[in-house]
């Protein structure tokens, strides 16, 4: 034991806790930057996607609206197709002519097998599922993980068994209140690269960063405990147990007693003289003897002007 507190004596924690920061900061912006390289192209395609959401939602569908359609549609390798319908469901634009071919309408319905899915009226072996605007790119589709997970899951992913011969496809859709005019979005689904183990890897680091701020504070409170003479074990323990909390009770605990400026034990609040050097940590009235304050301007035992 006596080597651990030889040890934590010559740590010099403000130097470790600087050290720390900066290398736990650099650490998390490489992981931020790490994230934002792999997504770089959902990021861009969701990007995109909010500005013909904008411009779809609030306007009509007209020629300004086209630029943005082909450059969602060319710039993203999940969407398929961009359709265009009025509310009689005439196609009145299409990215290009896969889906449609050269058909006039696109209607969707609920697909027979799942009431969860929707079929068009031109392509009976592809079935559609509608997803949220935010699953455009927080979309847990894009991790590759074991068939036999996929198979277990039913809401964020598309393998049953009534399906298992068709083709899926996500679907987003806007609706023009006004002209009843609706934006079909048709996505498959590019699995980010090494997302597995860039989620492995990026768990394990920030795993480690937490760890490490968890047994420091444990250490820090021990230490500080042990060169103020209190029981260091009780509270090393409470913090290695209660973390932040453990802190402030420690923090409490010293600011309601007092500190001997020469040894730096904690001392009743009420002491005249450290109990482990001797030193004088409070004065006396010289008339009341009650113990007085350097800031005081008047004794608060007797009201002597000090």
């Amino acid at each position: 034991m006596k080597k651990f507190e030889e040890f934590l004596n010559k740590i010099n924690f403000k130097k470790v806790a600087k050290v720390y920061v900066l290398v736990s900061i650099l650490l998390i912006a490489l992981c931020a930057a790490a994230i934002g390289y792999v997504t770089r192209d959902k990021i861009k395609m969701a990007i995109d996607y909010e500005k013909v959401s904008e411009a779809f939602e609030h306007k009509s569908f007209g020629e300004n609206l086209k630029p943005k359609l082909v450059k969602l549609t060319s710039g993203s390798k999940d969407i398929i197709n961009c359709i265009v319908v009025d509310k009689d469901n005439n196609i009145i634009y299409k990215a290009n002519d896969n889906l449609v071919k050269d058909n006039n309408k696109f209607i969707l319905t609920s697909q027979e097998a799942s009431k969860r899915y929707l079929q068009d009226n031109i392509n009976k072996d592809v079935a559609y599922k509608v997803t949220r605007e935010e699953n455009i790119i927080f979309n847990i589709d894009y991790v590759k993980i074991h068939d036999k997970i996929l198979s277990d899951i039913d809401e964020e992913f598309y393998y049953e068994k009534d399906l298992k011969d068709e083709k899926v496809n996500l679907l987003n859709y806007l609706i023009n209140r006004d002209t009843k005019e609706k934006l079909f979005i048709i996505r498959t689904v590019t699995p980010i690269p090494y997302a597995e183990a860039l989620i492995k890897t990026i768990g394990g680091i920030l795993g480690l960063i937490f760890i490490i701020y968890w047994i420091g504070i444990a250490l820090w409170v021990y230490r500080d405990a042990d060169i103020k003479k209190s029981n260091s074990a009780l509270w090393g323990l409470l913090a290695l147990l209660t973390n932040i909390i453990g802190l402030i009770i420690y923090t409490m605990y010293k600011q309601t007693n007092k500190v001997c400026y020469k040894c730096g034990a904690i001392q009743n609040k009420d002491s005249v003289f450290c109990g482990d050097c001797g030193a004088q940590i409070n004065e006396r009235c010289k008339d009341c003897n009650s113990i007085i304050n350097k800031n005081q301007k008047y004794c608060s035992g007797c009201g002597r002007k000090l």
